[in-house]
């Protein structure tokens, strides 16, 4: 892996271990359980339907590997791609989008680029954050003027130093998730990694000591922060980043 990509080997690992301990508890291939606990996938940069040829190429090898390890962690190195182009068109600083859907919800991310010198949620950082936001939002106005309503998953929410860049309206409808969670994204997968993109310590001790006590129906339970939800209407985000 290169110099960045190695600071992931670690993250990497630790999903492999994850996926490996609910393959055995959930009975099914190593491959199915990557494809359901793991955020893989948009890791290795193969999201959407021009990376699905090659996620499947992916699991079909791991599957191979039976519980090599090692093995699976080189696969992860081989079939790591950039990232494509309209992801990063919809990237703007530390946040990006995912395109509205039928009902017309947008769904916001947050994910700390590279060579940041400080954490991206510090008090010194808010500007910048928030100019961040700015910069989505007028992009959405401008191409996605179907979008009604803002909608964020992450165990983010969690946090004052998240939740304070957000309109009150947005912050305050911060909830408990009461639908089951995908863990093929970072909204809860994200509570691992530092700034720097490194595995936090103390979260990776804490999730590996509770593995044993992993729900086949819920296996998200045993991270120690939960995914929130936040949701409201887009005109609030004009408002305030207009």
């Amino acid at each position: 892996m290169s110099p960045s990509n190695s600071m992931l080997e670690c993250y990497f690992s630790l999903q492999l271990k994850f996926a490996a301990h609910y393959a055995v508890k959930a009975s099914v291939p190593i491959d199915v359980a990557i494809d359901r606990c793991t955020n893989l996938r948009r890791r290795l940069n193969l999201w959407g339907n021009a990376g699905e040829t090659q996620w499947n190429r992916f699991l079909a090898r791991v599957q191979s590997t039976g519980s090599d390890h090692a093995a699976q962690l080189a696969l992860c190195a081989e079939y790591q791609r950039p990232h494509s182009y309209p992801e990063l068109e919809r990237s703007f600083g530390c946040f990006s989008y995912d395109p509205p859907d039928a009902t017309g919800t947008l769904r916001i991310h947050f994910l700390p680029p590279s060579g940041l010198n400080s954490s991206p949620l510090a008090v010194e950082n808010v500007g910048a954050r928030m100019s961040d936001l700015r910069d989505l939002f007028a992009h959405v106005q401008r191409s996605a003027p179907m979008a009604t309503t803002v909608r964020g998953v992450s165990w983010l929410y969690n946090l004052h130093a998240y939740r304070r860049l957000f309109p009150l309206a947005y912050s305050a409808s911060v909830q408990a998730v009461r639908f089951p969670l995908h863990l093929n994204g970072s909204s809860t997968w994200g509570q691992v990694l530092n700034w720097r993109q490194e595995v936090k310590a103390a979260v990776r001790d804490q999730l590996l000591a509770r593995l044993d006590d992993m729900s086949v129906e819920n296996p998200w339970e045993i991270f120690p922060l939960q995914a929130k939800v936040a949701t409201s209407p887009i005109d609030v985000f004009y408002e305030q980043f207009s």
